[in-house]
C-alpha cells in the first residue's frame, strides 16, 4: 500500500516539479542539460525524448517506466556504458531509439533480454559506440525480440558473430548499416546467416587490407542499395562484390580509396579504371551509379562508359574526380551511351575545383592543373564564334555540369544542347570562364533551377536577354561578383522576371539598387544571407509576393520599424507563413533598439530561430541575446525612459540658454550696442557722403590772419593731416559769381572753418559765409561748424554766430598753448563727438 501510494504521489508532483526541458506538444528537448541520470519529472505524455550530449553513463532498471507513451527516445552522444536489465521496462509503443556515440560494448554492455520490451521498435542505432578494433569474436546482442525493425544501424567488428543475434528472425528488416567498421576481410562468410529481407546495406569507415571475395555479398540475396562511404580499399576490389547481382537500385561508392587512411596527407591514390575491373558490374542493371571522390584520373575502353544495360539508368553521378569524357575514345563511347541511356534522369559530371576562401569571397575559381575536362570538346575551334551542338538524352531532367577550370581559352560563342525536351534542372556552378556562351536548346526550354554560382555576373549582365533564364523558377548566383555588377548599375536581376526562388549569397553586397527587383514581381524566396548588408535593403519593398527571406551572416544591428511592420503585414497575408532567417548578425540591444527587442519576441513571424535567442550586444559592450533582453525588459531598459528625458531637458536648457543669452547681452550693453551701431552707420553714411564731397574743410578768415593761416595752418592740415582745403583766395577763380561760388564750395565740404580775428567783421563776404554755413548746418549737408578764435574780444565776435553757438565748436587759440591749440582743432575735425 505505501509503494503504491508513493508511485501515485511520485507521479502527481512529476507535473508540477521543476525542470530545464523545454517541452512542447508532447515533444521533451533535453538535450545538452548536464543530466546525469534520466529526468524523472517529466510529463508522462510525452511521445517524444531527446537526451542527447548529456553526461548519463547508466540505463537503470525502469528509468523509462513512467514514460510509457514515448515513440522516439534519443540517448546519442551520452557516456552510456551499462543499459541494466529492464532498462527499457514500459516503452511498448517506442518506434525509433537512439544510442550512437556511446561506450556500449557489443560483448559486455547488452544483457540477454535488453530489447526484450520494445515490441513495436521499427529503427535501432547503437553505431559509434566501438572505439577500438579487437582481434577476438564480438557477439552481437539479441535482436529477436524486436520482429518489427526495418532499420537497424551498428558497428561492425573485425571478426563478427551473427549466429546468437537472433537476425534472422527479423523478417521485415530492410536496411543494414555499418557506421563504425573495424572489417579488414570481405570473406564469403562474413554475413552468413543475414535475414534474406534486407534490400539496403551501408559501410563506412572499413579498412580492407586484402581483396574482396567474389560472394561476400551474396547472403544478402534481395539487395537493391549498396553504399560504400570512407572506405580504405582498392576500387578493383569493391567492384567486385556487386557480383554476383544481376539487378540493383543503387550503388554509391563514396571516398573509396587506401589513398584517405595511409600517410600524413589523406589523398586519394591514382586510380585508372579498365574493362577488367568493370566486368561484373557492366552485367548489373543498375538504376543509380554514383561515383564520388575516388581517384579515378582515367579510364580505359569498354571500362567505364561500357554497359550491358544502359536503358536501366535512371541516374548516374560522377563527381570529384579528374578523368575526361570527351576525348580520343572517350568521345565515341560517350556518344554512343548517351543513346542508349533511355531511361536516364540525372547527369552529373562534376570536376574537383578547389575554391579557396579569398576566392569564394570574389567569386572565382582557382587555377587548378585539371583544365582539360571539357577541352577537346572545342579543341579544333579557335574563333569566338564557332557553335557546338551536343546530344543528350530525350528524358533527362537534371544536368550538372560543375567546378571545371573550364575552357579560358577557346569558349564557344553558342552552344546547342539538342533533344532535351525535359531538363529542368542545369547546374554550372564554378564552371570557370572568361566568356559566358549563348546556351540555345533545339527544342522547348522548360528550365526551371539554374545554378550560376562561381560564374563572373559582369560576363552576362549587359546582355537584354538570355534564352537560358527565360522560363527559370530557381536561380542560385552565390560568389558571383554581384556587387561588382550592381556597382556597374547593371539591372541583372531583369533577366530573369519569372524567377520565384533568388539566392544571391556570399556576395559582398552591402547595398541594392531601389529598383533592383522591379521586375520580379513573383519572387517569393530571396536569400541573402552572408552577404554586409548593414541594414535591410528599401528594395525589398516592391517583393509584394516574398514568403522566406534569408539575412543570415550579415551586418544586421536592427529592423526599422517600417520592414517591422511590413514583415507582419506580409505575415498576416499569407496566413502566418512567413519565414525570416536572421541568426549569425549582431544585433544591438541599445535604447534604440528596444522596439526590435520587444517586436522580435511577439512577432508571429517563422524565426530560424524558434526560441528567439539572437546575439545582439548591450550598451556596455558585453553580449546577451534577444530573449533575455525581452524577458528583462525593464531591467535592460527601464533607464531609457530617464535618458529621454534628461535629452529632453538638456534640449530646453539649451534653448533656453540659446535665447537668454543674447537678450541678457543685449539689456547690458544696449548703450554701447547702440553706439556701435550708430558709428558703423555714421561710417558708412560718411563713406557715401566723402564719395559727393569735394573738401574735408572750407575755410574763412580775414586778412590779418594771412601769414598764420598760409605759414602755420594750410600746411598743418593739408600736409601733416592730409585733408583737402577750399581757401577763398587760392580755389575759388575770378571771373564768376561770387555768392554762388561760395555757397557751391561750402556745400561740397564736409566741415566749415571759421579764423576770427579783429578784422573779421570787415570781411567783405564774411557774414555771408556765416549765413551759407548755418543754412547747410540746418539742411544737413555740413558735418561740423569750427570757430577759431584768436586774441578777439567779444564786441569783434560776430553776432550772427550767436544763434548758432550750440552748433559750434569753439576753439580758443593763443599763442602761449599753442599745442592745447592744435589739440582741440584735431578733436573737432577728427572726433564724432558734435
Amino acid at each position: 500500500m505505501l509503494a503504491f501510494a508513493y508511485s501515485i504521489t511520485a507521479s502527481l508532483f512529476a507535473y508540477v516539479s521543476c525542470h530545464t526541458c523545454l517541452i512542447q506538444n508532447n515533444r521533451g528537448d533535453c538535450s545538452s542539460r548536464g543530466f546525469e541520470i534520466v529526468p524523472q519529472d517529466l510529463p508522462r505524455n510525452l511521445t517524444s525524448l531527446d537526451l542527447k550530449r548529456n553526461l548519463i553513463g547508466a540505463i537503470s532498471h525502469g528509468d523509462f517506466q513512467f514514460y510509457g507513451r514515448l515513440v522516439i527516445l534519443i540517448l546519442d552522444k551520452n557516456k552510456i556504458s551499462v543499459l541494466q536489465s529492464n532498462a527499457f521496462r514500459g516503452l511498448k509503443h517506442l518506434k525509433h531509439l537512439s544510442m550512437a556515440e556511446n561506450r556500449l560494448d557489443l560483448n559486455t554492455s547488452y544483457v540477454l533480454e535488453i530489447f526484450g520490451p520494445l515490441k513495436s521498435l521499427d529503427r535501432l542505432y547503437i553505431s559509434r559506440n566501438m572505439q577500438v578494433g579487437t582481434d577476438l569474436p564480438v557477439y552481437y546482442p539479441f535482436f529477436g525480440y524486436c520482429r518489427k525493425l526495418t532499420i537497424l544501424e551498428m558497428d561492425l567488428a573485425r571478426k563478427p558473430v551473427w549466429n546468437k543475434c537472433g537476425l534472422s528472425k527479423l523478417k521485415q528488416l530492410r536496411t543494414l548499416s555499418f557506421n563504425f567498421c573495424f572489417l579488414d576481410k570481405m570473406t564469403n562468410g562474413t554475413f552468413a546467416g543475414m535475414p534474406p529481407s534486407i534490400e539496403n546495406v551501408y559501410f563506412a569507415g572499413c579498412k580492407v587490407r586484402e581483396l574482396a571475395e567474389l560472394n561476400f555479398l551474396k547472403p544478402f540475396h534481395s539487395l537493391k542499395i549498396l553504399r560504400l562511404f570512407q572506405i580504405c580499399m582498392d576500387i578493383e576490389s569493391a567492384l567486385k562484390i556487386v557480383y554476383p547481382f544481376k539487378k540493383m537500385e543503387e550503388l554509391n561508392f563514396t571516398e573509396v580509396n587506401p589513398g584517405y587512411c595511409d600517410g600524413l596527407i589523406r589523398a586519394p591514390n591514382a586510380v585508372i579504371i579498365n574493362a577488367d575491373m568493370t566486368k561484373y558490374l557492366r552485367k548489373v542493371c543498375l538504376r543509380k551509379l554514383i561515383l564520388i571522390r575516388n581517384g579515378i584520373v582515367d579510364f580505359k575502353p569498354n571500362s567505364l562508359l561500357s554497359y550491358n544495360h544502359p536503358e536501366c539508368f535512371v541516374t548516374i553521378i560522377f563527381s570529384g574526380d579528374r578523368f575526361s569524357m570527351t576525348n580520343g575514345f572517350k568521345t565515341v563511347e560517350l556518344t554512343k551511351l548517351i543513346l542508349q541511356l533511355s531511361s536516364l534522369v540525372t547527369f552529373n559530371y562534376s570536376g574537383i575545383l578547389s575554391i579557396s576562401t579569398d576566392e569564394m569571397n570574389s567569386g572565382l575559381t582557382a587555377n587548378t592543373e585539371y583544365a582539360e575536362n571539357l577541352d577537346h570538346l572545342i579543341a579544333n575551334n579557335r574563333k569566338s564564334d564557332v557553335q557546338i551542338m551536343f546530344p543528350f538524352p530525350r528524358s533527362l531532367e537534371i544536368l550538372v555540369l560543375s567546378k571545371f577550370d573550364g575552357v579560358q581559352r577557346t569558349t564557344p560563342h553558342t552552344i546547342y544542347l539538342s533533344n532535351i525536351n525535359y531538363l529542368r534542372v542545369l547546374d554550372l556552378s564554378y564552371f570557370k570562364m572568361k566568356y559566358f556562351p549563348n546556351i540555345l536548346f533545339n527544342g522547348t526550354n522548360f528550365l526551371e533551377y539554374v545554378d550560376l554560382s562561381g560564374i563572373d555576373s559582369t560576363l552576362y549582365s549587359g546582355r537584354k536577354n538570355i534564352p537560358l533564364f527565360k522560363e527559370s523558377k530557381t536561380l542560385i548566383l552565390k560568389h558571383a561578383r554581384l556587387d561588382l555588377t550592381l556597382r556597374r548599375s547593371k539591372q541583372i536581376f531583369s533577366l530573369v522576371p519569372t524567377v520565384k526562388r533568388l539566392d544571391i549569397s556570399y556576395n559582398h553586397l552591402w547595398f541594392l539598387p531601389i529598383d533592383a527587383f522591379n521586375s520580379n514581381k513573383h519572387l517569393r524566396h530571396l536569400d541573402m544571407g552572408f552577404n554586409l548588408f548593414s541594414e535591410v535593403p528599401i528594395a525589398l519593398n516592391t517583393l509584394t509576393n516574398l514568403e522566406i527571406l534569408n539575412l543570415e551572416h550579415n551586418n544586421l544591428q536592427t529592423i526599422n520599424e517600417t520592414f517591422q511592420q511590413l514583415f507582419d503585414l506580409r505575415n498576416e497575408r499569407i496566413q502566418a507563413s512567413f519565414q525570416l532567417k536572421l541568426s549569425g548578425n549582431l544585433f544591438r540591444c541599445n535604447c534604440k533598439n528596444s522596439d526590435f527587442v520587444l517586436w522580435i519576441s511577439k512577432t508571429r513571424i517563422k524565426l530560424d530561430k524558434p526560441a528567439r535567442n539572437y546575439t545582439c550586444q548591450l550598451e556596455n559592450g558585453t553580449y546577451t541575446n534577444t530573449q533575455k533582453a525581452a524577458e528583462n525588459f525593464h531591467e535592460f531598459y527601464g533607464n531609457c525612459l530617464n535618458e529621454m528625458w534628461l535629452r529632453v531637458g538638456i534640449c530646453l536648457l539649451m534653448i533656453f540658454i540659446t535665447f537668454t543669452t543674447p537678450i541678457a547681452v543685449i539689456v547690458n550693453f544696449r548703450w554701447r550696442i547702440a553706439y556701435w551701431v550708430y558709428r558703423v552707420f555714421k561710417r558708412v553714411v560718411e563713406n557715401d557722403l566723402r564719395s559727393k564731397l569735394k573738401y574735408d574743410i572750407y575755410l574763412s578768415y580775414s586778412d590779418d590772419c594771412f601769414d598764420w593761416v598760409k605759414n602755420v595752418l594750410i600746411p598743418k592740415i593739408e600736409n601733416t593731416w592730409k585733408m583737402t582745403m577750399c581757401i577763398e583766395d587760392r580755389d575759388i577763380l575770378a571771373g564768376i559769381i561770387r555768392s554762388d561760388a561760395i555757397s557751391k564750395s561750402i556745400h561740397e565740404s564736409k566741415n566749415i572753418l571759421f579764423i576770427i580775428s579783429k578784422s573779421f567783421s570787415e570781411k567783405t563776404w564774411g557774414k555771408f559765409e556765416i549765413e551759407r554755413a548755418k543754412y547747410e548746418k540746418y539742411t544737413g549737408h555740413l558735418q561740423r561748424i569750427i570757430v577759431i578764435t584768436r586774441n578777439v574780444q567779444v564786441e569783434n565776435f560776430p553776432m550772427e554766430l550767436d544763434c548758432i553757438l550750440d552748433d559750434v565748436f569753439l576753439v580758443d587759440w593763443s599763442d602761449q598753448e599753442i599745442e592745447n591749440g592744435w589739440d582741440k582743432l584735431r578733436m573737432a575735425l577728427f572726433s564724432d563727438y558734435n
